[in-house]
C-alpha cells in the first residue's frame, strides 16, 4: 500500500497528522514494532499540542526522517539526516505557504470554537493534504538519502 494512502488512513482513523505519517513510514519501513511509536507523535498534533505552532504533518516526517537517518549518539554524524529535513521542511513551505498550523487552517486550536470549526469545515481536507504530501515526500527523502549513504560508506 502507498505510504500516503496509509498515512491518510491513520489520520481518518482518528491519530493525529503527525502520529499519521509516523506509522505510515514505520509500517512502510518495518522501523519499529509496538504501541509506543505513536506516542512520540501524541504531542506533536494540532501545531505541537493545539497551539498552531509547527504542522504535526510535518514534525512526523521530521521524526521519521529522524529515526532512519538520525545519529545513534553524540558522537555521530548530523548528516544525511539535516539535509534530507532541510529539504522537507523547504519543500514544505513551498507547497503549503507556511509551516505553521494556525496559517494552513486558519483557526486556534486550543479554544472550543477553533476544534469545532476544524471538526465540522474542510479544514481537515487541509490537513489530509499535508499529511499525504508528509508522507510521500519523506518516505521518497528517506529512501534518496539512504541510498547516498551507503554509496559514501
Amino acid at each position: 500500500m502507498d505510504v500516503s494512502v496509509k498515512a491518510l488512513e491513520n489520520f481518518d482513523s482518528g491519530y493525529n497528522c503527525a502520529e499519521s505519517v509516523l506509522l505510515a513510514i514505520n509500517k512502510d519501513l518495518n522501523i519499529s514494532e509496538g504501541r509506543s511509536l505513536p506516542r512520540i507523535a501524541t504531542g506533536f498534533g494540532g501545531g505541537i499540542a493545539r497551539n498552531g505552532s509547527l504542522c504535526g504533518a510535518l514534525t512526523g516526517g521530521i521524526m521519521a526522517i529522524g529515526l532512519t537517518l538520525g545519529r545513534d549518539d553524540n558522537q555521530g554524524s548530523r548528516d544525511p539526516c539535516y539535509p534530507a529535513v532541510d529539504r522537507l521542511f523547504n519543500g514544505f513551505l513551498e507547497k503549503f505557504g507556511s509551516t505553521q498550523c494556525r496559517d494552513l487552517i486558519g483557526v486556534d486550536l486550543k479554544t472550543s470554537e477553533g476544534q469545532k470549526a476544524h471538526a465540522n469545515r474542510d479544514l481537515k481536507d487541509t490537513c489530509r493534504s499535508c499529511v499525504k504530501w508528509s508522507a510521500r515526500i519523506s518516505l521518497d527523502l528517506i529512501t534518496e538519502f539512504s541510498r547516498g549513504a551507503s554509496a559514501n560508506a
